[in-house]
């Protein structure tokens, strides 16, 4: 559980950073203070894994209040946001002088704030796993270290007694490779016997390249040019499992002839490389996100400045009168294009919008009964003059009967039409869309949509239901233009009547989308078969 402060001399700040932080992780334990004197009188009971707070306060400014927190044990590395407007750069610097994390500017972005809370604690949580993990070992090392130099005060005999009992690979060389001693651990990780090892040479022992190695290492030791060498390596146990170790070499001085030999200990730190591999993996992802962002700030400036540029020029020719007096029919072509261009804005901005509602929580149902069949065949007639310019067949399967169902008529609409959309956008010339309802077993209403468009992998899947995520490279982007919200918007608006969305997609084998509302929503009546006309056909 995340122990999370806030600190902020207005209450409204802290009520709203509370309700957000609280709702980064299930169980975060939020605590608020309405200046830095209580809420360093609180950290000094028990140590936060996040603090956020504002720099200017009473008593007491933000950077003063981050050097207090610095001295207290255990909070020298808390993260710690500091939220400043734009303007207090002078404050940012001396917050960051001080030892502040992150920065936040106010007015507080939500979603750039719980992205930020999310990310430190993460951080903060394999920091403290991997402290642990490093104190383990350094403690492990402390004890083998101490045993070894024990040991080297007795007898060799005596040495090799003990050695026998550390889970670390252990053994001596003198000058030329010859072993002296070798313990049990390592002779069954390189698959020997101790006894017979002693006298051979490491060549004999070990495979060319560690033999090669451990032969270099060793002789900068026997020479003089360094008293201890530490480093890395890997090798395979008798069970073939591959393992990495922390090697050390140092002297090993004979009691009796006084000759310079090498006492090797490799420590097994395979755990240690394999968090260390998920911290860079946890790393490759977060930049991934970034650079996600990032393309998606690309791809709407390129959907925002298409549309305003047509806007902008045609408004400029018309106001001009570049082309005659304000009668010439063209100006009617350019007032149409004006009055698109201008729609297609809106409605990215409108999808926007409606995700960020539904991710804050805000988005609510206007809730009524739907004839579901009535609204599909409007949808289909609606459809139809964007399918006939992409050369696509766009048509309507239903049962002989089919119920109604509650919900948000509109938002059912805006589902549908996302969808269908998505649907005849990827779809070639000469192929076909295909919309049908059923009722499932347990009374559920059920809608698909199946194209025989191109199709996706089973990771562009996963890209194309991330907010904003973007399946095609940004060359491709262009030949078919989005901004990535139409089925994420699509999702989010099922789940807010208690639906799922399913995708199913194969590459140049087409993508069937259902989407399922719980059947709680069904209602016990049905709406009879009507005429079929047009393109629309029944089961």
């Amino acid at each position: 559980m995340s122990f999370i402060v806030i600190v902020d001399d207005r209450v409204t700040n802290r009520r709203i950073w509370a309700q957000l932080a609280a709702a980064v992780e299930p169980d975060a334990q939020v605590e608020t203070f309405p200046d830095p004197v209580s809420a360093l009188a609180r950290l000094k009971e028990a140590t936060p894994d996040l603090i956020i707070t504002d720099f200017k306060m009473p008593e007491m400014d933000g950077a003063e209040f981050i050097r207090r927190i610095r001295k207290l044990p255990k909070a020298e590395d808390v993260p710690i946001i500091v939220v400043s407007v734009y303007e207090d750069r002078e404050f940012r610097y001396q917050a960051l002088e001080a030892g502040a994390t992150d920065f936040l500017m106010s007015p507080v972005d939500h979603y750039e704030f719980r992205t930020r809370v999310r990310n430190l604690l993460i951080l903060r949580r394999q920091q403290q796993m991997l402290r642990q993990r490093a104190v383990r070992l350094e403690g492990e090392l402390a004890t083998e270290t101490r045993k070894h130099s024990e040991a080297m005060r007795q007898s060799r005999a005596r040495l090799v007694a003990v050695i026998d009992t550390i889970p670390a690979l252990v053994y001596a060389s003198a000058a030329g490779g010859k072993c002296l001693f070798m313990n049990e651990y390592a002779a069954t990780f390189f698959r020997l016997d101790a006894h017979e090892a002693v006298g051979k040479n490491l060549s004999e022992l070990f495979d060319s390249e560690k033999a090669a190695i451990d032969r270099i290492k060793d002789e900068e030791i026997l020479d003089g040019t360094t008293e201890t060498t530490a480093y890395e390596e890997t090798g395979r146990s008798v069970m073939g499992t591959a393992k990495t170790f922390f090697t050390i070499k140092s002297p090993l001085i004979d009691p009796e002839t006084h000759e310079r030999n090498v006492l090797t200990v490799s420590l097994d730190i395979t755990q240690r490389k394999i968090m260390e591999d998920e911290l860079k993996e946890a790393m490759a992802l977060s930049e991934q996100a970034s650079m996600a962002k990032t393309e998606f700030l690309a791809n709407m400036s390129h959907e925002l400045r298409t549309p305003l540029n047509a806007i902008i020029g045609f408004s400029d020719m018309m106001s001009h009168e570049r082309l005659g007096p304000i009668g010439t029919p063209r100006y009617l072509e350019y007032a149409s294009d004006i009055g698109d261009s201008a729609k297609h804005l809106l409605n990215i901005i409108s999808d926007i919008l409606d995700l960020a509602r539904i991710e804050e929580g805000r988005l609510s149902l206007d809730e009524g009964e739907i004839d579901i069949r009535e609204t599909m065949l409007q949808i289909e007639r609606m459809m139809q003059p964007e399918a006939v310019t992409n050369e696509v067949a766009l048509k309507t399967i239903l049962p002989d009967s089919l119920p109604g169902m509650t919900g948000d008529a509109r938002k059912i609409r805006q589902i549908l039409i996302n969808v269908i959309a998505n649907a005849l956008k990827y779809s070639q010339p000469g192929g076909e869309v295909t919309m049908r309802a059923a009722v499932s077993p347990d009374n559920a209403i059920e809608i698909s949509v199946e194209d025989s468009g191109i199709g996706m992998t089973a990771e562009q899947i996963g890209v194309a239901k991330t907010r904003f995520g973007q399946v095609f490279d940004h060359h491709e982007s262009k030949k078919y233009q989005g901004a990535g919200l139409g089925l994420p918007l699509a999702i989010g608006l099922a789940e807010l009547h208690g639906g799922t969305v399913h995708v199913a997609s194969e590459i140049d084998r087409g993508t069937k989308i259902t989407i399922s509302f719980p059947a709680s929503r069904t209602l016990k009546h049905t709406q009879a078969k009507k005429v079929a006309t047009g393109s629309n056909a029944n089961e």
